[in-house]
């Protein structure tokens, strides 16, 4: 995977987040850009594993703000369209998702042995992959030992004595001689010098170990037949999954080379142990197949469905993630609103589970009114009823901006560089790398609240969220769609002179409307291979004074291999 290097202006935007003196009173814990999982309490603190400074982790509980309640009027619940819901119990399933290969059912494997010394004769299968019905004539043996042993059973029969009579037909079966041959010797009295071998069970000629004429010893092996009414999948899970597969759970299939054949299948046998390399379980999966359409080797997509129990959900469309975590709209009645900080568990089929947060009857707010998706609208929509300030209508080339406010900024335009690339050259996002980008946009809408800068950052913001936090295979392209769109206001009214100085364009995609940002002259498009229009930034930025400060201007972007 191709990694994107920090560069000068990243590194300057992590030692000012460090340096925030507004938030030196609030932050409870620090943690590592590059490394989210080490965790602490020491604001000068350093990564143990890459030395990188530690950035600000969350804010402690006790300085967060009481939350406020929002009253909306009913003809402005109507226009946004606002649904509500209760928190209730539900039954979850958990779906856990692996990749098999059809393998042949060994239960359906008939193997014809030779139990005597012998010639094979009139043999009635050819080649392998010749199909047998059962009950088919397979082949035909001469052995003298056999010969011996039907004139020793005949006799028996004229004598009539029925010990010897028993022990003489149990010695002609343990010579190989099938029930209905013996049966027809019984009947007819009359010497088999070529003794008939017929099919057991219908099936598939797998192996053909002997040819008409050929001699056989006891043990030999003359044919092999092998049933494929029904087949095994044998699929890996991974290891934190293997308690909740056991045998007789349901199973949903797909199989690509096959989209006829059946959908559901049964857990059969879950293996005793664990690939010590991949650390992945074998489970195997019995499927029919009366059609005949799954061949071995066919590969698989497996989804077991795992009962989890009731537990408290919410729908998922429901749940707002911030830099904080995840939060919900609860509905207080006659009009009122308040957001809550949440815990959530497993997501699926459309539901959240809730582990700590609500209680049951509760009442949520579900946006029904989507742009982009349901929580872009009901932040918007709760940005609009927020109390009105002259800020609000404030161009944003008017505001009072020193340059490491545009610094912070910088590092948008720097992320969906990052992320046109990452398409262009088909590598993938790393999501760690965009927590200081999250972390400058909080610092920048808190010094600018009620403004148009604060929603433009709150919408990037909520962009790079998503990648951080969803795993339900959200297109980048749609990201980056999403993050430069929000972008453009700032590269058009804001700092054009700036961008142009940086060689930083912008573009669009002719046929979706899709922007996106690169440096350089020659677009490469990452939404196909459309044409693109050159969006030309304005000659000069809007006449305004910013403050003096120390400025890094933005660097070209450098990219390495891993």
């Amino acid at each position: 995977m191709k990694r994107r290097m920090l560069t000068t202006a990243t590194t300057f935007i992590l030692s000012l987040l460090l340096s925030q003196p507004s938030m030196s009173q609030e932050i409870a814990e620090y943690t590592c850009p590059m490394h989210p999982h080490y965790i602490s309490t020491d604001a000068d603190g350093i990564c143990p594993v890459c030395g990188m400074g530690l950035v600000a982790a969350r804010l402690s509980q006790a300085t967060l703000s009481a939350p406020e309640d929002i009253q909306v009027s009913e003809g402005m619940l109507q226009t946004m369209g606002v649904r509500v819901t209760e928190v209730k119990k539900t039954a979850l399933s958990r779906k856990i998702r692996a990749f098999g290969n059809v393998q042949a059912n060994t239960r359906r494997e008939v193997v014809s042995a030779s139990r005597l010394e012998g010639w094979i004769e009139n043999l009635a299968v050819t080649a392998e992959g010749d199909t047998v019905a059962r009950g088919q004539l397979l082949y035909q043996i001469y052995s003298p030992e056999l010969v011996a042993a039907q004139k020793d059973f005949l006799a028996s029969l004229n004598i009539g004595n029925k010990n010897r009579i028993n022990a003489t037909g149990q010695r002609l079966r343990s010579l190989g001689m099938q029930r209905t041959a013996i049966a027809s010797l019984r009947e007819k009295r009359k010497l088999l010098e070529r003794i008939p071998v017929y099919a057991e069970d219908s099936g598939i000629v797998q192996s053909l170990e002997a040819r008409d004429g050929a001699y056989v010893k006891p043990g030999n092996i003359v044919l092999k037949l092998q049933s494929y009414i029904d087949v095994w999948v044998i699929a890996s899970i991974v290891e934190q999954d293997i308690n909740d597969v056991v045998s007789g759970i349901p199973v949903r299939l797909n199989f690509p080379s096959a989209p006829s054949a059946p959908a559901t299948g049964i857990v059969d046998y879950v293996y005793p142990t664990i690939d010590p390399v991949t650390r992945t379980l074998k489970v195997r999966i019995v499927v029919k197949n009366e059609q005949g359409v799954l061949r071995p080797g066919a590969f698989a997509d497996v989804a077991f469905e795992v009962e989890r129990g009731e537990s408290l959900t919410i729908p998922s469309e429901a749940v707002l993630h911030d830099s904080l975590g995840s939060h919900v709209i609860i509905s207080l009645g006659e009009g009122k609103f308040r957001s809550r900080k949440i815990q959530i568990g497993n997501t699926t089929e459309g539901k959240t589970e809730i582990t700590a947060g609500l209680n049951e009857s509760e009442r949520v707010v579900v946006s029904g009114q989507f742009m982009l998706d349901s929580e872009a609208n009901l932040r918007e929509g709760f940005a609009k009823l927020a109390p009105s300030t002259s800020l609000s209508n404030i161009p944003l080339f008017e505001l009072s901006l020193d340059t490491n406010d545009i610094a912070l900024i910088d590092h948008f335009v720097e992320t969906a560089i990052y992320f046109h690339e990452a398409l262009i050259d088909q590598y993938d996002i790393d999501p760690h790398y965009l927590s200081s980008t999250i972390t400058a946009g909080d610092i920048l809408s808190k010094k600018f609240p009620n403004t148009r800068l604060q929603t433009e950052i709150a919408n990037m913001q909520r962009v790079l969220l998503d990648v951080q936090n969803t795993d339900d295979g959200n297109s980048l392209a749609s990201q980056l769609a999403l993050l430069t769109k929000a972008l453009s206001p700032w590269l058009l009214q804001e700092m054009p002179t700036h961008y142009h100085a940086l060689g930083i364009r912008l573009y669009q995609d002719v046929e979706s409307g899709h922007y996106f940002i690169q440096q350089g002259d020659s677009p490469s498009n990452p939404y196909g291979p459309g044409a693109v229009r050159n969006i030309k930034l304005p000659a000069k930025s809007p006449a305004k004074k910013h403050q003096t400060g120390a400025w890094h201007p933005m660097q070209p972007i450098v990219r390495s291999a891993a």
